[in-house]
């Protein structure tokens, strides 16, 4: 994968003083820490001592002096609150503008599901959230604390996957 990005970067003639690829996977777990992925690729763990891919926080990348992040896309199959973690200070000091990560409440672990919306509305301080159409261009919201106390039921119940599109500015 690591390959077919630097290609794309090539290829795209995109500015290396802009573009930054690093090898490692974005985790709540202190920099350098170890992730195994299992040889199916279906699932992921965490565990001690297995070198597959050292982790790295958000937090701890050396970023460019006053830059700021105007979108932030995170797809990573039930891990999105690990790196919403990773990446607490560059939200607090209002680095990152606009995120957008997948929701599916039915089939990872529902605890941390359950916790991704409260998490990005309190701790990350989002000023609005919104939920889009996976299929279509509809965007429904912006999401009130009434709708967000039964959205995490509802797609449980009706195994629905979207994605949240929160702002920040």
């Amino acid at each position: 994968m690591i390959d077919l990005i630097q290609t794309s970067i090539l290829v795209n003639n995109f500015s290396s003083s802009r573009v930054h690829l690093i090898n490692k996977a974005v985790s709540h777990l202190p920099s350098n820490s170890q992730l195994t992925f299992l040889e199916d690729g279906s699932d992921t763990k965490q565990t001690n001592g297995s070198l597959h891919i050292s982790t790295i926080r958000l937090d701890d990348i050396d970023w460019p002096p006053k830059s700021n992040i105007f979108l932030l896309k995170i797809d990573v199959e039930g891990f999105e609150l690990n790196v919403l973690r990773s990446a607490e200070k560059l939200f607090q000091n209002k680095r990152i503008q606009h995120l957008i990560f997948e929701y599916t409440a039915y089939w990872t672990d529902r605890s941390t599901q359950k916790d991704l919306l409260p998490f990005v509305q309190n701790q990350l301080d989002s000023k609005k959230l919104y939920a889009l159409d996976r299929t279509g261009r509809t965007v429904y919201g912006p999401l009130d604390r009434t709708v967000l106390n039964d959205f995490y039921e509802n797609h449980i119940k009706r195994h629905l996957q979207t994605d949240i599109y929160a702002t920040f500015v």
